[in-house]
């Protein structure tokens, strides 16, 4: 659907097929460099795992504050004749272009997870803001050419930068707010707040993963030990169903992207996943697995 300006701005952008054929080139880059198995610890650092926080959408307030600060000192040192200020908004340039490279390559990291009609977007948005750092590179170059002294020349190449890097933000925003692209799949899981029947323990055999409904929510039960756990079924990371998992160590590992979590609190073991599965407390009363939600 069409109905408003961002799925009109997004249709468009999935329809391409010159940014469809810019986004296979890219993901088949990406695959042999961050996919291969020597790469994961560095794919997962850059997912931001280890912080239990996406690292790119951190990274982005860089780039967006130093060159705000590189716009503003440039205006006020143009209109007010403080040539002194042009050292000052060459430095906010250049942090925002470091700022900037690192936020790409943790925004990368999480695009190679993306499904195919949001990859083309984030696509899209990556040569947006490719483009913007390079033009505040070249605003940079041209500072560095004249003494670091303030020119309107170097404040309109600067200032297009900033133009196409708000136009990057809003294609941004359009994946995670639009597709939901990155957001935490349990964010609004909740209950039972009292042990509920779930599930006969006949129905459970050892080692075995099994989904069951339970309120309308999906919960996976799995007896290992003679113990029961209950988690989430769906993961945190992009959904995917849990029960089609494999057991690793005491923890189920993801069938889409090898996501971890732990049996005994839901806890993320193993990226690229950020955020943990919900988990439920267990007791057994007359052979049924009685469940509830622990916070």
């Amino acid at each position: 659907m069409e109905r408003d300006l961002t799925e009109r701005i997004s249709a468009t952008i999935i329809k391409s097929n010159s940014i469809g054929k810019i986004s296979a080139s890219l993901d088949q880059l990406l695959r042999r460099c961050l996919g291969a198995p020597a790469m994961r610890r560095l794919k997962i650092f850059l997912n931001g795992t280890w912080i239990g926080h996406p690292l790119h959408p951190m990274l982005t307030d860089i780039p967006i504050g130093a060159w705000t600060l590189t716009i503003i000192l440039d205006l006020v040192g143009l209109l007010f004749g403080l040539p002194q200020l042009g050292l000052a908004s060459s430095i906010t340039a250049g942090i925002g272009v470091a700022g900037a490279l690192a936020a790409a390559a943790a925004g990368l990291a999480d695009w190679m997870d993306v499904d195919p009609p949001e990859k083309a977007i984030g696509a899209f948005h990556a040569t947006v803001n490719v483009s913007a750092t390079s033009l505040f590179l070249i605003s940079i170059l041209m500072r560095w050419g004249r003494d670091w002294r303030l020119g309107w020349t170097t404040f309109v190449v600067a200032l297009a930068g900033y133009l196409l890097a708000m136009i990057g933000g809003y294609l941004g925003g359009a994946m995670v707010f639009h597709k939901g692209v990155m957001i935490n799949r349990n964010a609004y899981r909740s209950g039972p707040d009292d042990f509920k029947p779930a599930v006969a323990t006949r129905e459970l055999a050892e080692d075995q993963l099994k989904r069951v409904l339970v309120e309308e929510q999906s919960v996976l039960f799995l007896k290992l030990g003679g113990t029961v756990y209950a988690l989430g079924a769906v993961c945190s990371h992009y959904g995917a169903p849990l029960n089609e998992g494999t057991i690793v160590d005491r923890t189920i590992e993801c069938p889409w992207h090898a996501s971890r979590f732990a049996l005994e609190d839901g806890r993320v073991v193993q990226g690229p996943a950020c955020a943990g599965v919900p988990v439920y407390d267990c007791k057994i009363v007359n052979d049924q697995v009685q469940i509830k939600f622990r916070r």
